[in-house]
């Protein structure tokens, strides 16, 4: 039997409803009470009060001599005045004011002789005493109720001679993971299952808030089990959340089992990717349960879980950044949820641009490699490219590493990654932020001003590279070529080459896996076909789309087709077969204008190195000779 999403809900009317609903969990506050050195990030239960004042007693601000003030008053610079031994006396800073002096004079100041010293200047009155109860005193309220303590506020307590503060108990979290595909990340994949990392990422995201977690054993899509896990969980735990088994499938029974040991309150939200998230509680203990795939989990977790406990604490919810940029690409989304959309910004010509990523609900390393999120609310059909729009970053970026990132849209290759490996090595601000979607469409990214790199490896007529495209894109604008890399590109075939290809007439009653359209290896596979008058649209596959080598090869790999197109690097790297058919150049495409900035020169002098030259010959299927050559 298979669930009905209850009515969908607004984010902020389900949690709304779901606070409504936990009165009793915001009411309950459990305290404890620990040494004051431990206090960092905890909140105070109840107004704290100085047992001391601080400083406890009248002292010197500084190392010199302390004096009675009454006797400096006829100092001059002109007319020095000489103190002997018994009116004055050294002291150092802190030392403890001596009655009957009330100022001191700095060491500085003083010229030290034999029987006395000589002054300049007179003191006043308490001049360079730091007085007793200066900055706090006894008795003083140090902190209000539920205060959040700083790194400075444990100076501030334990020197008001507080060694122990009643602070509130950090929440505790459980996690359960579930799903019969599930399993531990110690175990050895094989294939229809999935490793359980959803739980690593919540753990830190709350730790990061400064609560605690319990992650239970995954448990199986079976009732009698997730039920036992849920009522175990209730009974240690604060806050219990459960990972998948929340849509709508036969075997999805988590609403189902909630609404028979508590309450469900919102079953749906309205938000992509994230609706198939249940609000509830078990006895008065709150629940929610979670999407299963990760980028949902995040969202729902970020947005419903973590504000909840932060509530609880009395602490006030940090409001993420938010920034206006403009749009590289257009981006259509539905009018029936609320999208958020995984993006990377960065820095061109001095404007801040931002770039979409993969949109799928599991794509994990897409959410791990983003800035954050463009929010599309309902009702709005989407953005243009060009729209300035606004970005609600996941964590504030240094001003450096931004100013040093470049955006790079066009060509993929494992070079990228390889690069700013380099770059981490070296200990260099620089990074290249890329966006993979063929050389037509970077170069296209570049005229228009969205990049500062655009990869690229388009076949000319007369055999060399990018030099029509460039005059396509570029009539009025002077552009550079970097080169990258030299690449031999072929034919990507399963181990040992089984069905016996060898050239690319023995391709067309094969099936294949192809480049996207734009991209410089499906240009060049085209380019082979015409020359050997095959129509494209008789190979099986040739409308089926990956975006990066390692795809097109991974998908031979599994036997997913018979053959695909790519370089050479990427079939060494899967174990795979390849049929040479043409050696090319990868360069970055540049505004000339831009090969002065520091991080351009950054990327010259990486690609000259010897140890990029040794890094791409370790991986094979590179010449290096041309590289960071500019034409």
């Amino acid at each position: 039997m298979r669930n009905i999403y209850l009515d969908t809900k607004e984010l902020e009317e389900a949690i709304e409803i779901f606070h409504e609903n936990i009165g009793e969990f915001f009411a309950d506050e459990k305290c404890e009470i620990i040494d004051s050195k431990d206090a960092f990030g905890r909140v105070s239960k109840n107004a704290i009060f100085a047992k001391y004042s601080s400083p406890a007693y009248h002292s010197s601000a500084m190392d010199g001599v302390m004096v009675k003030s009454e006797m400096t008053k006829l100092a001059r610079e002109n007319k020095p005045l000489f103190l002997k031994n018994e009116d004055f006396i050294y002291c150092n800073t802190g030392s403890a004011l001596i009655k009957p002096y009330d100022a001191v004079i700095m060491i500085e100041d003083v010229e030290i002789q034999e029987d006395g010293i000589v002054i300049l200047k007179p003191v006043n009155a308490w001049e360079n005493i730091r007085i007793q109860g200066e900055d706090v005193i006894e008795k003083d309220l140090i902190f209000e109720s539920y205060h959040k303590f700083r790194s400075v506020d444990l100076s501030v307590l334990i020197s008001a001679g507080i060694n122990e503060v009643e602070v509130l108990k950090k929440p505790i979290i459980g996690i359960i993971p579930s799903g019969n595909e599930i399993i531990d990340s110690k175990k050895d994949l094989v294939k229809g299952k999935i490793i359980e990392s959803n739980s690593s990422m919540l753990d830190s995201m709350a730790k990061e808030c400064g609560f605690e977690t319990k992650i239970y054993p995954i448990v199986k899509d079976e009732k009698a089990q997730i039920k036992k896990a849920l009522e175990k969980a209730q009974k240690e735990c604060d806050f219990v959340t459960l990972i998948a088994g929340t849509s709508a499938g036969s075997k999805d029974y988590t609403r189902e089992i909630v609404e028979e040991i508590g309450e469900v309150f919102v079953h749906g939200l309205s938000i992509k990717p994230g609706k198939p998230a249940i609000l509830g509680k078990i006895s008065q203990t709150p629940f929610v349960g979670l999407p299963g795939y990760p980028v949902s989990t995040h969202i729902v977790f970020d947005k419903i879980v973590l504000p909840t406990l932060l509530k609880k604490m009395r602490i006030i919810s940090d409001d993420k950044i938010k920034i206006k940029a403009k749009l590289t690409k257009p981006v259509i989304s539905s009018l029936k949820n609320r999208e958020y959309i995984r993006v990377k910004i960065g820095l061109v010509d001095g404007e801040i641009i931002v770039t979409p990523l993969d949109r799928k609900a599991g794509s994990l390393f897409s959410l791990s490699e983003s800035d954050g999120y463009l929010i599309i609310d309902r009702n709005i059909e989407g953005y243009n490219r060009g729209d300035l729009v606004g970005v609600t970053l996941h964590r504030p970026i240094p001003k450096k590493v931004f100013e040093n990132r470049m955006v790079s849209i066009g060509s993929h290759d494992i070079v990228l990654d390889i690069l700013n490996d380099l770059f981490a090595k070296d200990n260099k601000l620089t990074r290249i932020s890329s966006s993979h979607v063929g050389s037509l469409a970077g170069l296209k990214a570049l005229s228009q001003g969205d990049c500062l790199l655009a990869p690229s490896h388009l076949l000319d007529q007369n055999g060399t590279y990018n030099n029509e495209a460039i005059d396509l894109f570029f009539e009025k604008e002077e552009v550079s070529k970097i080169n990258v890399v030299g690449r031999r590109q072929g034919i990507f075939v399963q181990k040992n080459n089984p069905l016996k290809i060898k050239t690319i007439e023995d391709l067309l009653d094969k099936k294949m896996v192809n480049r996207q359209r734009g991209a410089g290896t499906r240009l060049l596979f085209d380019y082979l076909l015409k020359k050997k008058n095959i129509d494209p649209e008789t190979i099986d596959g040739y409308d089926n789309e990956v975006t990066t080598h390692l795809s097109a090869a991974l998908a031979v790999k599994n036997g997913d087709c018979d053959f695909s197109i790519g370089v050479e690097s990427a079939a060494i790297k899967m174990d795979i077969d390849f049929i040479y058919l043409k050696d090319e150049e990868y360069q970055f495409i540049i505004k000339k204008e831009n090969l002065k900035l520091e991080s351009i020169k950054d990327l010259i002098e990486v690609l000259k190195s010897d140890e990029f030259k040794n890094k791409m010959k370790d991986l094979g299927g590179y010449n290096t000779k041309e590289s960071g050559n500019i034409l």
